[in-house]
C-alpha cells in the first residue's frame, strides 16, 4: 500500500454521497455541524478564538502553550474557516441523507469548499501580513 492512499481514500469518502441514514443525518448533519458553525460565528462576532497551537519549526512560535488565543481580524478569518467547515458538514451529512434535498447537496458542498478555500487564503494572509 502506498503512503498517500489514505489521503485519496479520505477524499473519496468526502466526495461520495453519505450512507449513514437518519442517525448520521441528525447527529453529524445537524448537531455536530451546528456546534462547529456556532463556534465559528462566535469567533467572528466576538473577534476572539481559541484553537490548538500548531506552530511548526521554522516559524516564530505564536504561543508557548497548548492553546493559541487569537484576536481581531485573525479571529474573524479563522471563524470564517470554521463556519465553512460546519457548512460542509451540514450539506454533506444532512442534505446528502435527506430524500428531497439529496439532489442538491453537491451544490452546497462545493460552495462551502470554495468558501473554505477563500477563507483559508484570507486567514493565512492576515496571519502573515498583520502579525
Amino acid at each position: 500500500m502506498r503512503r498517500n492512499e489514505t489521503l485519496f481514500d479520505m477524499a473519496d469518502w468526502l466526495t461520495d454521497p453519505p450512507t449513514g441514514g437518519p442517525i448520521q443525518m441528525w447527529s453529524v448533519g445537524v448537531i455536530l455541524s451546528s456546534i462547529v458553525t456556532g463556534y465559528g460565528v462566535g469567533c467572528c462576532i466576538l473577534r476572539r478564538a481559541i484553537t490548538l497551537n500548531i506552530s511548526q519549526r521554522g516559524f516564530r512560535p505564536l504561543s508557548q502553550g497548548f492553546w493559541l488565543e487569537i484576536a481581531g481580524i485573525h479571529a474573524v478569518t479563522f471563524g470564517l474557516v470554521v463556519v465553512s467547515i460546519g457548512a460542509f458538514m451540514h450539506f454533506q451529512w444532512f442534505w446528502g441523507n435527506h430524500e428531497k434535498l439529496a439532489g442538491y447537496h453537491e451544490i452546497g458542498k462545493y460552495l462551502s469548499v470554495l468558501g473554505l478555500l477563500i477563507a483559508s487564503v484570507a486567514h493565512v494572509y492576515t496571519m502573515l501580513v498583520h502579525t
